[in-house]
């Protein structure tokens, strides 16, 4: 147990060992290094794949090989049958042979025509490589067409077991050896007999029997196969092996018992199949096997391509390997060293750009944000500032004299009618006022900014009798994040102008409703509205800020409509929009879209 962990433990020091020499590498060297390890490991991987395609290759070659020859075979085999079926039926039923049937026929001349029907059958007998042909008449008559092989006159076809099923089918083969298979006398060891029944073509009585006897040799014959390493075998149903040239093999032929009828593989190199063959009268398995070594894809010239075409693609993987590295890694080298500048404050540098594709977008997009880091400093701090002068102006503004005073004197007429507790709600809210604009957050939630304007309207009721306000809100984009006082100079902007003159109801309408992935604003008053030139000018100068965000508005006292337009639209950009409808006479309504949840970033509080 030590040993294994104490080599494991060896191994990987060497793994992280060559892992942190790599990373000290430079950019050049770790991309050819990468490169030569992606060719080993592609060399490898496509001589695994080359592997196993080739032995799949040479082995489906073995196996259409092997069902090929099945395929020829079993053609060969019945194709033979059909022939001897041919000639036999022809033979039987040829006028001559018709006569040598008849009864009717004078002995002179029944002998001639048995001696030329034996001439005619040694003749056929030479010409099919030694089947034996022979007629045996009713009506006493036998002919063989050969010497070497004397006729059994014992033999009596009739008294044959198997004799019903012959006058039954016209045909029966009868295949093995011994004295009772046959009709000759020194018949081979082992033979085929096949009886044919023989009519009479006129009265279709029963004339006799032709008889066909094929030797062992010819049935080896019809399994000659040129090809080396390819063996064939003929099999009886009952396991008896009629021929067979399978090299002998103890344990081989034992497993040859046992074969299905498929291809498959025996003793890791042998390629065996047994075939069924089912005709009308026998049925036989042909066992074919094929040596896996003789049969393999003969083709040098394919492995020396292969290595041929690994080294040309070696040799061209280290040139691009090379050329890629300088390609990739110089304008690469050339941005970290502009980056190391920019860290070390030399802003706005830029990189010569020779490229035109996407090495070429990369130096540009280098170039376009080191020239954006100043422009976004800037824009920071002008957001900073103009945070900081809405906030100072929102607090010289609620401790404006006038602004105390007139709280002061609502305060003083609420306790003298008698409404100290009127009195003492308009002191609380003074006092959340204070607190809230003593908070330096840029950001809250929209929760605390509608409480601060409300608060801001409820000390705005007791000024103005008249005064009504409303607010719809989602309950659920109450913890939303909200710029700190946007809604509340939007508010201040219709009381000062909308209902300077106003002498009738008073009324402010404040909607926030989700619209798409965006939140909308919307501010209405009924007041006195903008005459078209107002609000053209109005307009204008909207379009002014978003020309030029950064631009410093001209101070005013106090914070209006463009103000909020501007802290705006240098928060979120082109995803914010502003809208203002107005008409003289019957209000205003500021719409507002921003997203819903942009571009919030924590800031410390200083309460």
């Amino acid at each position: 147990m030590e040993v294994g962990s104490g080599a494991q433990k060896e191994i990987l020091n060497l793994f992280n060992d060559i892992k942190t020499r790599f990373m000290h590498l430079g950019l050049k060297k770790k991309t050819v290094t990468f490169v030569m390890c992606t060719f080993i490991g592609t060399v490898l991987l496509a001589s695994i794949v080359f592997g196993v395609v080739y032995t799949n290759s040479w082995r489906s070659t073995v196996v259409n090989h092997v069902k090929s020859m099945e395929t020829e075979k079993e053609e060969n085999i019945r194709n033979y049958f059909d022939n001897m079926d041919g000639l036999a039926y022809n033979i039987c039923y040829s006028n001559w042979m018709q006569d040598i049937f008849m009864k009717s026929v004078s002995i002179q001349r029944r002998q001639e025509m048995e001696e030329n029907a034996g001439d005619f059958l040694g003749s056929l007998s030479t010409l099919y490589e030694g089947n034996q042909f022979a007629i045996i008449a009713l009506n006493g008559t036998r002919v063989t067409g050969t010497d070497s092989c004397r006729l059994d006159y014992n033999v009596d076809i009739e008294q044959k077991d198997w004799y019903e099923e012959l006058i039954r089918n016209g045909k029966y083969v009868e295949a093995g050896e011994g004295s009772d298979k046959g009709i000759y006398r020194n018949h081979p060891e082992w033979n085929m007999t096949i009886y044919y029944v023989v009519h009479d073509y006129n009265t279709l009585e029963r004339t006799g029997f032709m008889v066909i006897t094929i030797p062992l040799k010819n049935i080896n014959k019809l399994l000659d196969t040129s090809y080396e390493g390819t063996w064939l075998a003929l099999e009886e149903r009952n396991g008896g092996v009629i021929c067979s040239d399978i090299p002998g093999n103890p344990d081989l032929e034992s497993r040859l018992e046992e074969l299905p009828f498929r291809v498959m593989r025996t003793d890791n190199r042998y390629f065996t199949s047994k075939k069924e063959i089912d005709t009308e009268f026998f049925r036989w398995d042909l066992i074919t096997m094929v040596d896996e070594k003789y049969q393999t894809m003969n083709n040098p010239m394919m492995v020396l391509v292969f290595v041929g075409i690994l080294v040309l693609v070696g040799c061209l993987l280290i040139v691009v390997a090379a050329a890629v590295s300088r390609y990739l890694t110089n304008p690469i080298l050339d941005c970290a060293d502009a980056m190391l500048e920019i860290r070390n404050n030399n802003i706005g540098i830029q990189i010569e750009n020779t490229y035109f594709d996407e090495i070429g977008e990369l130096i540009d997009g280098f170039n376009e944000m080191s020239g954006s880091i100043y422009s976004l400093i800037e824009k920071n701090k002008m957001i900073s500032t103009l945070q900081k002068n809405a906030e100072i102006k929102i607090l010289e503004r609620q401790i404006n004299p006038h602004f105390l005073f007139n709280t002061l004197e609502i305060i003083n007429s609420l306790i003298l009618n008698g409404k100290e507790k009127s009195a003492v709600k308009v002191c609380e809210t003074l006092g959340q006022l204070y607190r809230y604009n003593l908070r330096q957050n840029k950001w809250i939630t929209l929760r605390e900014e509608i409480d601060y304007t409300m608060q801001y309207l409820l000390i705005m009721k007791y000024k103005i009798n008249d005064l009504t306000y409303f607010c719809d809100v989602d309950e659920k984009l109450m913890e939303l994040p909200f710029l700190k006082a946007i809604l509340q100079p939007l508010v201040e902007n219709s009381i000062k102008h909308g209902f300077q003159r106003k002498q009738q109801e008073c009324c402010i309408s404040i909607n926030i409703r989700k619209h798409n992935e965006n939140l909308h604003i919307e501010v209405m008053d009924n007041g006195g509205g903008m005459e078209e030139a107002q609000l053209a000018s109005l307009n204008e100068e909207i379009y002014k800020i978003y020309e030029n965000p950064m631009e410093r508005l001209a101070e005013e006292t106090h914070i209006g409509i463009k103000n909020v337009v501007q802290r705006m639209y240098l928060e979120y950009g082109d995803a914010f929009r502003v809208k203002i409808i107005s008409t003289a006479g019957f209000g205003t309504r500021i719409e507002l879209e921003i997203p819903e949840n942009g571009g919030r970033r924590e800031e410390k509080a200083y309460v």
